[in-house]
């Protein structure tokens, strides 16, 4: 299963965005490769960079889209490329951590998560549902009673109803998330064709007395991306004000059965912390909320450099070095 990151609709946003977008196939690979320019003081460093990516089915085709790719950069005038090589699953997955260091391959810091939970969703709706937590279950099946409505929306004019929500994540946890003007963008490119939706939670804002009001108000969104088998929820927010309705925890399951009964087999919750790492971890608690809805952890064989020209990038990496450093 190819990530969305590897798909036409992925490389239709990053074209609206500006950027250089290069497909390949051969026998059991494929690769979306994005141009990406590092800019440290006056010196340029151009890279191809393919988010879980190369597609493979065995390590004969992993090593002949990393030949694709590395040809590709030396034509191309790139000083290295970053891989996420992602095979059909972890069986498939077996013994490309060693291929790639025979190759010449070095880990670099993450661009994207190396872990994350997923649901299968071809055991059916009431295996679903039972393989939930029984509190997600009951809030689902109580959203009606907390005056909440499950809503969704393909208009890019709504995103600004979700990053307000982040926005309280992010003050919330001290993460930084995408902006507004980024994500209406994306949703502008993923809408129209169906490889994206909006949800949202909505209630209605009460009064000093504690009775629901005209006002509405969005309590809970999620942007997901929507390919032909999978599901994945990639943007999110809440307002934990309103956590006692079940709001966010209503809408993800809302999702969930959405993907189900469209026919797609996997939704895919985006992110976790690595299995064993404990509750320190800053990650740990949206990993059990995601953990909560039944499913698996997957483990990606995560990111890795190769220079094509090698004088460029050790001083390319030197700079790297000293900048994260001051």
């Amino acid at each position: 299963m190819k990530h969305f990151m590897q798909s036409e609709a992925w490389a239709a946003f990053q074209r609206s965005q500006g950027n250089k977008v290069v497909m390949r196939e051969g026998d059991g690979w494929s690769y979306l490769a994005v141009e990406e320019v590092q800019v440290f003081g006056p010196a340029r460093t151009k890279r191809l960079y393919t988010p879980y990516g190369p597609s493979f089915e065995s390590l004969d085709a992993l090593e002949s889209s990393l030949a694709s790719l590395e040809d590709l950069a030396r034509r191309e005038g790139s000083v290295f490329v970053r891989v996420e090589p992602m095979g059909p699953d972890a069986e498939a997955e077996r013994g490309a951590s060693e291929l790639l260091q025979r190759l010449g391959y070095r880990r670099a810091a993450h661009m994207l998560p190396e872990d994350t939970w997923r649901l299968n969703l071809t055991c059916g709706r009431d295996a679903l549902l039972k393989g939930m937590d029984k509190s997600n279950r009951k809030r689902y099946r109580k959203l009606a009673d907390h005056d909440v409505e499950i809503r969704t929306s393909t208009d890019p004019e709504d995103i600004p109803l979700l990053t307000d929500l982040m926005h309280q994540v992010e003050d919330r946890n001290g993460v930084t998330l995408r902006d507004t003007d980024y994500l209406k963008e994306e949703a502008a490119s993923l809408f129209p064709g169906g490889h994206g939706r909006l949800y949202l939670a909505v209630t209605h804002e009460r009064d000093a007395e504690g009775n629901p009001t005209d006002k509405e108000v969005v309590v809970a969104a999620n942007f997901v991306f929507l390919d032909y088998d999978c599901c994945y929820l990639i943007h999110n927010g809440s307002d934990k004000a309103y956590s006692r309705t079940g709001a966010n925890v209503g809408m993800q399951v809302q999702i969930v059965l959405d993907a189900e009964a469209e026919g797609r087999s996997w939704v895919d919750f985006h992110g976790m912390a690595p299995e064993g790492s404990g509750p320190d971890h800053p990650w740990a608690g949206f990993t059990k909320f995601k953990q909560s809805f039944g499913g698996e952890a997957r483990h990606y064989l995560g990111t890795w450099e190769k220079p094509v020209r090698r004088a460029h990038y050790a001083v390319y990496s030197a700079a790297r070095r000293l900048i994260a450093h001051k």
